[in-house]
């Protein structure tokens, strides 16, 4: 049990437990100098990391959208920003006889997504903001998040999963080169 919390020092909080006098007076109890040390290290080693962790989160991005965008009817939510998240990408995939259970497809080959925000993660009701930006029903939202755990084997995977699916755009384009 531990934690970090700024506080501006123009923002006025009050304290959930009286007591702890030797915290400010914001937290009674003693503090867990194992937990402190531990996350101290690990906050120490995502910033000496960050830039190699970033790069690698938009190079498996990049190579996501590259590989998809060919699917007949998909589009992206937020890529026009210049500074979307590296780490979340907001796909509409087209109204099809599979695009109800899209999410269920792939959660059964092992593919967590979801179809709203991370807070919604499990539920299948879609996201009220995209409902509110897009006018008109645009079918399926998913949103993938990235790790700089994953690899592009991972990625690979998502996208030949995606192209079961949804083989049209696939086809369309192995038509047009032929």
């Amino acid at each position: 049990g531990v934690g970090f919390l700024y506080i501006n020092g123009n923002e006025k909080i009050k304290p959930m437990m009286e007591g702890g006098s030797q915290e400010r007076n914001m937290r009674a109890g003693t503090e867990n100098i194992y937990g402190i040390a531990g996350m101290a290290k690990a906050l120490e080693m995502a910033n000496d990391e960050m830039e190699d962790r970033l790069a690698h989160l938009g190079k498996l991005k990049a190579h996501f959208i590259e590989n998809i965008k060919d699917i007949e009817g998909i589009s992206f939510n937020g890529l026009e920003v210049e500074d979307h998240m590296q780490k979340v990408l907001s796909v509409n995939f087209p109204t099809s006889d599979k695009s109800d259970l899209l999410l269920l497809h792939l959660d059964m080959a092992g593919i967590s997504a979801s179809g709203g925000s991370a807070c919604s993660s499990g539920s299948d009701i879609g996201s009220h903001v995209i409902r509110a930006i897009h006018q008109k029903p645009i079918g399926k939202t998913i949103r993938f998040s990235f790790s700089h755990k994953n690899t592009m084997e991972e990625i690979e995977f998502v996208v030949n999963k995606l192209k079961e699916l949804y083989p049209s755009g696939v086809q369309k384009k192995m038509n047009l080169t032929h």
